[in-house]
């Protein structure tokens, strides 16, 4: 159908971009998504099996430098929030859904485009336990479990595997848990299955889009990825 079409077109381009830098998918396809008016469960579970799918494909490219342990207290804080977030979205109206995803994603690109980009800060446990609770929070309200963490990231001026290694592994926890959150739904297993139909072109953005990502320079990373938030 033209439906089914304009998500596939949207899925494969949202994966392309996000995934020269990793994280970003759910902004991008799921702001196209609101203004095709997907309901928004349907839209975050086409979301979140999309987004798995590119970040099994990009955690596998960059496992070896991937080290768990320090990741633990976010995602443990993620996995805490992460179905409180589910349990908001099933219950909240589609009118105020849009409205405040739209205004989550305006304070995210805001912050982003007047931060100080020369500011670096040591890394913190405590930190971590926060910026893994909100994403935790946000994934489970919109599939967004990235934003809070890539810019905790960005922060620590870590060079541009380390940041991947950090926040894609982080994103891709928080995806399984919403998805997991999201079958406890009478409707969930068909929407899953439905969305796998999608997968194909999640797979091939991905795929292209880290090779992009690893043609570039650590300042061409740094500089793509303002651009991109």
């Amino acid at each position: 159908s033209d439906r089914d079409a304009e998500i596939a077109g949207t899925v494969g381009l949202a994966a392309l971009i996000a995934s020269i830098v990793g994280f970003a998918f759910s902004a991008i396809a799921g702001s196209v998504f609101a203004y095709l008016r997907l309901d928004p469960v349907q839209a975050v579970h086409t979301l979140v099996v999309c987004s798995i799918a590119i970040q099994l494909y990009s955690v596998w490219k960059i496992v070896g430098v991937i080290r768990w342990q320090p990741l633990m207290p976010m995602i443990v804080a993620g996995a805490a929030t992460a179905p409180l977030g589910v349990w908001v979205l099933r219950h909240v109206d589609s009118g105020m859904y849009a409205t405040g995803l739209g205004l989550f994603l305006s304070a995210y690109g805001g912050y982003t485009l007047f931060r100080r980009e020369n500011r670096v800060l040591p890394g913190s446990t405590f930190v971590d336990v926060i910026v893994g609770a909100l994403g935790g929070l946000t994934g489970g309200l919109a599939g967004l479990p990235g934003p809070s963490v890539t810019i905790w990231c960005s922060l620590r001026g870590l060079d541009k595997l380390q940041q991947r290694a950090a926040y894609q592994p982080f994103i891709l926890v928080m995806q399984v848990i919403t998805l997991l959150c999201l079958q406890w739904q009478d409707t969930a297993s068909t929407l899953a299955l439905e969305d796998l139909r999608f997968v194909p072109f999640a797979l091939m953005g991905g795929i292209a889009g880290f090779a992009l990502f690893q043609r570039m320079t650590n300042r061409q990373f740094h500089a793509v990825m303002s651009m991109l938030l």
